[in-house]
């Protein structure tokens, strides 16, 4: 039997994430988890990760997360392939655990935001945390993304191309101290298109240095999280890595993919990059928004490929930061 779903006011937020600034470190305890707001074309939005615990429990603190925004969803692309794999869901607060996904339904909608029908059953119901409950991955189910597996032929596929959709989280998910997350329910909406299954490929992407800063630019839609945990600098000899402050990261569409690409600005903490000789460390577990590795794709038929080989070295990709004139 399915559980009843909560329903309420809707609030959407449409359209194609241009930016997003990722902290990586930690920040101090007034930092907030913020919601990234749509941006038109050619703006770019800012948003910080919160790394520490927001975990005083006095009621000023709480309104005051919850007015800065109660959660962020991630990736805020506002467009993901059909075989889209997961989300990421990161709270000002610690959250509340146990039968969380009646508190969470995936709804097909038109054009002007109508509700058209409710996706039966789109996720994987294993509640996934990091180790502070502020951030929980959301899985679709990955049995009826990829194609041929059971669940994918007898109920199909969650997200269909050329189809839009809302995400809906109910306010009254509590937090760890008893606390409504929102009083109303949180949407955020995305537009699936056409399938990815491709290997992401580093020799189709390029590093742009200037002087001070350097971008790189991939011809692939990079799943966050996988971004940041598998992404670093080194000197060109390998010598001496350079830890990023913050990855800038921008997804616009491409003529030749019918999704979109990223580019990943490079920052460093506090300052430009010295000019130099340089090496980006990619290793082979970065991912997709499919969950295409640099390893191996996820839909890997090994009758048709036998010979199959995944990669295990990471990706080097050399580069050069000039002086200033």
């Amino acid at each position: 039997m399915r559980r009843p779903r909560r329903t309420g006011a809707q609030q959407s937020t449409p359209g194609i994430l241009l930016g997003l600034v990722i902290v990586v470190g930690s920040l101090g305890d007034d930092a907030r988890a913020q919601t990234a707001p749509t941006s038109p074309p050619g703006l770019r939005t800012e948003i910080t990760e919160q790394k520490e615990l927001i975990a005083n429990s006095d009621e000023d603190t709480f309104q005051r997360s919850r007015e800065a925004s109660p959660v962020r969803i991630e990736p805020d692309y506002g467009i993901v392939p059909a075989n889209h794999l997961k989300f990421y869901l990161t709270f000002a607060q610690p959250m509340e655990r146990g039968d969380v996904f009646r508190f969470l339904r995936l709804v097909r909608i038109d054009p002007d935001g109508k509700e058209i029908a409710e996706v039966p059953d789109p996720f994987r119901e294993v509640e996934l945390w990091d180790e502070t409950f502020t951030r929980m991955t959301l899985w679709f189910h990955p049995g009826r993304q990829k194609p041929g597996v059971n669940l994918n032929v007898e109920i199909g596929p969650i997200l269909e191309a050329g189809h839009r959709y809302r995400l809906l989280l109910s306010g009254q998910w509590r937090t760890e101290t008893g606390h409504p997350l929102a009083d109303h329910p949180i949407a955020f909406e995305f537009d699936a298109q056409a399938p990815d299954n491709q290997v992401p490929d580093p020799s189709h992407w390029h590093l742009q240095a200037q002087p001070g800063t350097v971008t790189l630019h991939a011809d692939d839609l990079l799943d966050p999280v996988s971004l940041r945990t598998s992404l670093t600098v080194t000197t060109a000899d390998g010598g001496r890595s350079f830890p990023i402050d913050r990855f800038v990261i921008s997804a616009r569409p491409t003529s030749e993919r019918p999704f979109l690409s990223t580019s990943i600005r490079l920052l460093l903490a506090g300052k430009a990059w010295p000019p130099g000789r340089y090496r980006l460390v990619l290793q082979p577990k970065l991912e997709d928004l499919a969950g295409n590795s640099l390893a191996r794709p996820f839909n890997l038929d090994l009758e048709a490929r036998p010979h199959f080989k995944e990669r295990t070295e990471p990706v080097k990709l050399p580069f050069e930061v000039p002086a200033a004139d």
